[in-house]
């Protein structure tokens, strides 16, 4: 991914970085898709600009214009800031984060990970990897070999599958305040860990930052489906989330968990972490409910009355999917684990199932409705498969926890 220290004018993969307080550089090699452009100020992300594929460059007087014209008061504004706005420089150090990295055979893309974890401004105490039901230990010998003169990265095994048991499996081996939660195809920006940190002090009471999660390529309709549809990003403005804020919130706050962040750019107080318990081991890509404990988690934050912050200067670049039947697998995947997240909470709080089924007509609407910000945010061609997928996965999802609960508790006293 593009730094903004070192900005290319090729736009081959689809997206961009551009430093609007600079210059704007001519782009070249733009893919038959289009660009996507992540504009920032003072390095920080403040608005994105989409190119069309009409040309095969486009020099700099046109990117310029295109810019301008899509986000010209938001730069002014930004350009009016001190660059010290936007970098204080203080916060939670290095020292006090711990990068955790769930994975299961994908040791290239890894690998990738790490490295831009390790080449920030602020490098991390440590970096735990838990490696997931491995089928083989081939990620074992590339931690080994790659980073084994390291000892700040340290590899452990979590037999048993599941996101949430694998997370889990990361916390007692830190001795951190902080940690940080990302995903084996991200790369992290340079800034990454040092923003997070800045954002424990936002508010009195922060058990967990979210961050900005932007596309790594779009050159497939696929991806540029996913990066349309699914809200990975929560816009470009610090927003801070808690219980004080229920009066501007919308009908479905505290359970409209997927607006507070996902779980490939999530950062927890330990402390936080300690008083939940860790995140539902029943809950996670691995298990049958196939999502929800980053939802889990994060819905936790708000309901016991701690403040969350969405900071969209902690970015993170994910690749997307880019065939249709991944697609539609994912698809699934968010609809179930929403509803089991849902059936998480009533497990463990079962007074919250009163509460919900007083927003569910909202949240039916919120589905189904054609002009629901969810089905405005869809391209006229997105596939309705994708639709009745994650809406199947929604109907399914209560069940699916209730099985991987039953199948958890059977494991646990046949093991113990």
């Amino acid at each position: 991914m593009t730094a903004v220290d070192g900005l290319t004018t090729s736009a081959s993969r689809g997206v961009v970085d551009l430093e609007a307080t600079r210059a704007l550089p001519a782009l070249d090699e733009i893919p038959p898709l289009g660009v996507r452009c992540l504009v920032r100020a003072w390095g920080r992300p403040i608005g994105v600009v989409d190119l069309p594929g009409t040309s095969t460059s486009l020099d700099a007087a046109a990117v310029t214009a295109a810019v301008q014209r899509e986000l010209g008061p938001v730069i002014d504004r930004a350009r009016a800031a001190a660059p010290a706005d936007g970098a204080s420089g203080s916060g939670a150090t290095g020292d006090g984060i711990t990068v955790a990295i769930a994975t299961r055979d994908r040791p290239a893309t890894l690998a990738r990970c790490i490295d831009s974890v390790l080449a920030g401004t602020c490098v991390p105490a440590a970096i735990v990897i838990v490696d997931n039901a491995p089928s083989s230990d081939e990620t074992q010998r590339l931690v080994a070999d790659a980073f084994g003169h390291d000892p700040r990265i340290r590899y452990f095994v979590e037999p048993r599958p599941g996101l949430g048991r694998a997370h889990n499996a990361a916390l007692p081996s830190i001795t951190t305040p902080y940690v940080a939660f990302t995903d084996d195809d991200v790369l992290v920006d340079a800034r990454w860990v040092e923003v997070l940190g800045e954002a424990f002090l936002a508010a009195p009471d922060v058990a967990c930052v979210t961050g900005l999660i932007a596309p790594a390529e779009l050159l497939t309709q696929e991806q540029w489906w996913i990066e349309r549809s699914t809200g990975f990003s929560k816009g470009f403005e610090r927003r801070i989330r808690s219980l004080r804020t229920a009066a501007s919130e919308g009908p479905l706050f505290p359970y409209d968990a997927g607006t507070f962040g996902s779980g490939a750019n999530m950062a927890f107080s330990m402390a936080f972490l300690r008083e939940i318990g860790g995140f539902d081991p029943a809950l996670g890509t691995g298990t049958g409910s196939l999502g929800g404990d980053d939802l889990a988690a994060l819905h936790q934050v708000v309901a016991r009355g701690h403040d969350l912050v969405y900071e969209p200067g902690a970015v993170v670049f994910h690749k997307h999917h880019h065939q249709l039947a991944a697609l539609e697998r994912q698809a699934r995947g968010y609809g179930a684990g929403l509803t089991a997240y849902l059936a998480s909470v009533v497990a463990h709080r079962p007074g919250a199932a009163v509460d919900i089924a007083r927003r569910s007509l909202s949240g039916v609407g919120h589905v189904l409705r054609p002009g629901s910000e969810l089905n405005q945010r869809r391209d006229d061609d997105y596939p309705g498969s994708l639709v009745w997928r994650e809406r199947w996965g929604m109907v399914s999802g209560p069940v699916r926890y209730a099985r991987q609960r039953r199948r958890d508790q059977r494991t646990d006293r046949a093991s113990s």
